[in-house]
């Protein structure tokens, strides 16, 4: 792998408790819910991206991705102690992120679908224009939210994350990093119940286009 590489930590190991079935099979459009997070993040200018699940064979994934030798940037990491919290799922994510030497890592949600490459990208622009930042985070209304860049020094935190600690705690007490404002509410629309599907799958234009 390259020299100051970022490597996407693509969180897919949630227990989806509050869908009652894995909110990732859910059909959406052409593919599964999961998916479409997962091929923005293939199409952009991260390095590589590790799918950190709970399933030894994340079945989820649509086969498209093992075909394409432009989407073969990417494995699964399965994470056993997922269930316990979120931040054991980023611990598996950084811990595969060392062991490739990692630069950065970028961690992103597999239930956000209308994340883009195009904001993936800005992010990544970025922080390569200044790599002394601890972190790079979106942020809209006032709130930093995933995808969010951390650099290599701030691993030592993640790795020290607990339970269902995330990313955001250690925003919060991080001064030397940046957010970058992102004005589209609807790009950071997360799908955690029944209803937010329902939402989803109402905005049906979308998904046909």
């Amino acid at each position: 792998m390259k020299p100051n590489n970022i490597v996407g930590i693509y969180l897919a190991a949630g227990q989806s408790t509050r869908m009652g079935s894995n909110k990732l099979r859910l059909p959406l459009g052409p593919m599964n819910l999961g998916n479409y997070a997962l091929a923005a993040a293939l199409s952009s200018n991260l390095d590589y991206v590790l799918v950190v699940s709970n399933e030894v064979a994340a079945d989820w994934i649509d086969h498209t991705f093992y075909l394409n030798p432009i989407h073969r940037k990417w494995s699964v990491i399965r994470c056993s102690e997922a269930h316990v919290g979120q931040a054991h799922s980023l611990r598996c994510g950084v811990q595969a992120a060392l062991a490739v030497e990692a630069a950065a890592v970028m961690i992103l949600l597999a239930d956000q679908p209308f994340i883009t490459k195009e904001m993936i990208n800005e992010l990544l622009i970025r922080f390569q224009k200044n790599t002394n930042l601890g972190f790079v985070a979106s942020r809209y209304d006032g709130l930093a939210r995933p995808p969010v860049i951390f650099a290599q020094r701030m691993f030592p935190e993640l790795l020290r994350l607990q339970n269902d600690q995330g990313a955001r705690h250690l925003i919060r007490k991080e001064s030397s990093g940046i957010c970058i404002d992102f004005a589209i509410p609807g790009l950071f629309m997360d799908v955690d119940t029944a209803d937010d599907y329902r939402i989803l799958l109402e905005t049906s234009a979308f998904w046909k286009s």
